[in-house]
This record gives structure tokens, sequence and C-alpha cells, in this order.
């Protein structure tokens, strides 16, 4: 019987975690201007602020990219095969559809009229491609979670040595293939995972190195694109200029510009008042500072939404500089995490323990946490013999404000309880690339994740793209499997409570706080501005009253 999926919404966890019933739902359907343009044009355009600047545009690899800045521009012009725009609600994107009969095997068929900016179609091929390029080990990636499902790939998510392509897709002709899993799993993870999976142009980038693909200047330039907006220019750390893919498959933007301006969280605020932004990005890359918030809720120009997330804010570990857990148990023990949310984020945000917000449905209610005990800091520091006149470096990255306060208040907690903590500021690329390379003590950063509760993978296993703390745990790593391979609700939840709990214990890092999303959209424009879930899906089709 063939299975099919309707819009599900928001619905009870025992129907989410049905395996194998479901498929994402089908849906078919140049004026120039300065940043800061005069009222003519101020109705062909709209603009929004973000806080971090692109490195450049690579959807292979975020990190490479600049991380969040970069995330949120590329996604106007580089699409998906299908998005999720709501809590396992999924909508077709470059793909007309996206099926299964037994779990295992996935059918999709392209968009027929889909096709990059220089005319020509998107195909079978260019997702098999961007699939093997992301397979690659020579490849640099953040996406090797997007594919780990997949029959054919090694331990760690990639081509075996002396394989060029996964056999596990099959290409039946320019606008049909087929993707097989190792095993049969939950449709939903295949759908979510491959929404972050933006397919790129193999005519343009196949004869390029795997290993010096970030060098390639297309990044810097991406002029074949396939979504809603086409990238114009980057003016650097100033604002990105996007105009309309006029043959975008879903249909024309009914905005001709965009136009996505880099500026620190105060300055948005003062904007989002004026008129010179009709949004902000949002979604941790251009949060409004919680402590303005009620300030930015009274502007009588705009229209304001908050919503729980999937992202928290924490203190990453170096484990190779502090590898006795007790050390680090330690640190999270003099952290006044509560401190903190009741003082920079007064009803705009709340504590986070491990990987899953209170939010998330695989939240363990009765996970390990560390209460604020300065006390039992000292005397487990001076039970691991730890040398309290070691220098230890605390980065945190500028351009959020909240951040940047707490970063303030976890310096000044650690230092009371007799650590030499010294605070450095860097922009957030910079702070990306120090992170990258392991050149760090300590750093707060931001991390999301989705739905499905194998998201936090991608931080926490050994081979991790974002495992910045060199963080190596076998047991969670087959945690990670069993609970990918688990269909079963019951059985699957008990696999993540006791990874969530095993990594509590080891703390490779120091959860803090999750900061709602702050909304704030010009009451001119209609649209769904700035929601974690599904915010670039209909972009074309947003309009100025």
């Amino acid at each position: 019987m063939k299975k099919t999926h309707k819009t599900w919404g928001l619905i009870s966890l025992a129907v989410l975690m049905l395996a194998g019933c479901t498929k994402p739902s089908s849906t078919n359907q140049e004026a120039q201007a300065a940043p800061d343009g005069a009222a003519a044009a101020k109705s062909s355009q709209l603009t929004v602020g973000i806080t971090n600047p692109p490195l450049m545009f690579n959807p292979i690899d975020a990190d490479g990219s600049g991380s969040s800045g970069a995330v949120f521009t590329y996604r106007y012009f580089f699409d998906s095969l299908v998005k999720t725009v709501g809590p396992l609600d999924f909508k077709m994107a470059l793909a007309e559809s996206f099926t299964t009969d037994d779990n295992q095997t996935f059918k999709i068929a392209i968009q027929k009229n889909a096709s990059w900016t220089d005319g020509k179609p998107i195909t079978a091929h260019d997702v098999e491609f961007t699939i093997n390029l992301i397979a690659n080990p020579k490849t640099i990636t953040t996406l090797r979670s997007a594919i780990f499902a997949l029959d054919g790939l090694n331990e760690k998510g990639m081509l075996p040595a002396g394989t060029e392509k996964l056999s596990s897709i099959k290409v039946i002709d320019d606008k049909h293939l087929e993707l097989k899993t190792a095993k049969p799993v939950d449709p939903n993870l295949i759908y979510e995972r491959f929404s972050d999976l933006l397919i790129v142009p193999k005519h343009i980038l196949e004869n390029t190195d795997p290993s010096q693909l970030n060098q390639n200047p297309f990044w810097r330039n991406p002029n074949v694109t396939s979504g809603p907006y086409k990238f114009v220019k980057y003016e650097n750390k100033s604002y990105v200029e996007l105009a309309a893919n006029e043959s975008y498959y879903r249909g024309a933007p009914k905005i001709a510009k965009v136009f996505v301006k880099i500026m620190p969280a105060a300055n948005m605020v003062a904007q989002l008042q004026s008129g010179e932004l009709d949004m902000n990005a949002a979604q941790g890359t251009g949060n409004i500072p919680a402590s303005e918030w009620k300030t930015v809720k009274s502007f009588p120009n705009l229209r304001t939404e908050e919503e729980k997330t999937r992202r928290y804010n924490s203190v990453e570990i170096n484990m190779e500089r502090f590898p006795d857990k007790k050390v680090r148990q330690a640190l999270a023990y003099a952290i006044d995490r509560q401190m903190i949310v009741d003082q920079l984020m007064p009803g705009a945000g709340e504590l986070q323990d491990g990987p899953y917000s209170t939010s998330h449905p695989y939240y363990d209610k009765n996970v390990k946490k560390y209460a604020y005990d300065p006390e039992k800091a000292k005397q487990m520091l001076k039970e691991a013999g730890f040398d309290m006149n070691k220098s230890i470096e605390l980065i945190v990255p500028t351009g959020d404000k909240t951040r940047e306060m707490a970063g303030n208040i976890i310096q000044q907690n650690l230092q009371a309880i007799g650590l030499k903590v010294k605070q450095v500021n860097f922009d957030f690329p910079t702070t990306v690339s120090r992170l990258v390379k392991g050149d760090f003590d300590l750093a707060l950063s931001s991390f999301g994740s989705i739905m499905d509760p194998d998201g936090p993978a991608n931080i926490y296993r050994s081979t991790a793209a974002l495992n910045d703390m060199r963080y190596k745990s076998k047991t969670i790593d087959d945690l990670f499997n069993r609970g990918m391979n688990e269909t079963d609700k019951t059985k699957r939840f008990a696999i993540y409570s006791e990874l969530q709990n095993t990594i509590q214990e080891d703390v490779p890092l120091i959860t803090v706080y999750s900061e709602y999303n702050l909304i704030a959209i010009s009451k001119s424009v209609e649209g769904k501005g700035g929601v974690v879930d599904g915010m670039h899906y209909d972009v074309n089709q947003w309009y100025r009253k």
C-alpha cells in the first residue's frame, strides 16, 4: 500500500513517531536600490537585519561560510528537495515528489520546470553530485549528518576508500532518482535532514577538487543558483544584495530586491523603529536583545512574535586541554546560569540542560542538571589537582548583545572560584575559525537541532562536523546508531534519554540558556518573517501592502 503524507501541524508525540507512514505534501505552483534607498524604491524591496557577517556562501560547509549569517542568506538563493515549515511538517521544493513504500528506498521526482539561473535544468544528476560531494572524504563539510542513513557509507559517514560514488543513489533519468538507506528508517528523519541539504550545480562545480572546494571563487559570487532570489553582490560586512529570480519554478517573487544588512543588535533595534529595516532575521543570527524586546514590542510600525526554539547557547570546552571530567563538571557548577536567564532575558528565555530544549519531544525532564554551587566547584577542582595558576581564555563572539553580557557573567563566575580567566572577543567568522582549528580553551557559542532526536549527532558524534570540543565517546556513537535504527517510540525515547544524561555527565560543553526566537516585522510586509521553520519557503509570495 502506498504511504502518503498529510500536513501534520502540531500533533501528539505518539503520532509524531509512527514510522513509515508519511511523505511530504506537494505544492506546485529590476529596480536598483541601495540598502537605505529612497521611498520610491522601498516598495519594491525588503531589508532584513542580521548580526553575523558571512565569509562566503557555500551550503556544503556552513562553518567555512561564516556559519549562521551565511546560512540565513544563502537559503534565499539555493533550494533543497524538501523544506521543513513546522514541527515534522514538510513541503516540496525542488522535489515534485519524495516517497517511500518500505521506509528504505526513497523515490524522488525533480520539478519539471526547475532550472538554474543560467537556464540549465536542475536534474537528478545535480542531486547525485551534491550528495557524493558531501560523502567525499576530501570535502570539508558540515552536512554529513544529513546523509548518514544512506547505504554504502563508512562509520564516519564518508565514502569508503577506493569508492568515488554511492551505489545507494540510482539516477533513473534527468528528473528521477532513488535513494536507499542502510536500514529502514523513520521517513521524517530523511525529510528533516534533507531540508538542510541544499543542491548545488554540477555543471559549475564538477571539475573542482573536493579538497579545494572552499577555495572555489564561485562561493563568493554564486551567480548560478536555484532559489527565489539571485545573488547580486556582497558588500563585505555591510550587506548582501539579492534580486528576484523571474524564472523561479514556484513563481517569480513579488518583491524585486532583498537586502540583508549586517549590523550590531543595538543598531537593529533603532533601524526597526525608523523603518530602515523591515524585519530582523531572528533564528540566532539576527535576534533582538532580550533586554530590549519590551521596547521593540511597543513600536507601532511592527508586528512581533516570540517562539521557543531548539537552539541553545553553551560554553564549549576543549577536551584536549581539559581532559579531566571532574574539572569540566566543576566549571559547570561554577556558572550561575539562572542569574543569566533572570537578568538578561526575563520572559524571553530559559535554562538549557543537555542537548534538547524543554520544548523538544525527547527532552528528559530528569536529565542531569548543574545547579549553581561555587563551593562544590572549588572542592572538585581541588580534588582533581587542577593548577589554579593556569591561564584560561574564554572566547566570546561579538554581535549578539545578550551573549556578550552572558560572557561577562560567566567570566566573573569562573574568576570567583579562583580561576584565572581572560575574556577575548572576536567577530563570529574568526570565532568559528578558532573553534574549527581547536585553538581555544573555552568558547561561548550556539547550536541548534532538528525535531528528530538524532539532531545533536552533528555536534556530539566523534566524527561530527560541529564537534569543536574534540569529544570522543564510543558510548555516545553507539547510542546515536541505535537511536537512528529504532522506530519504536518508547524504546527510542529510552535511548535518547541515556544519551543526553551521558553527555551531561561527560560535559564536553556546558549548556547555559535557550533564548526565544524574537521576531519583528514591518506591518507593511505580508510574510512569515524570522520563524525557525519555513521562513524562506514562501518568500516568493511575500508582498508589500
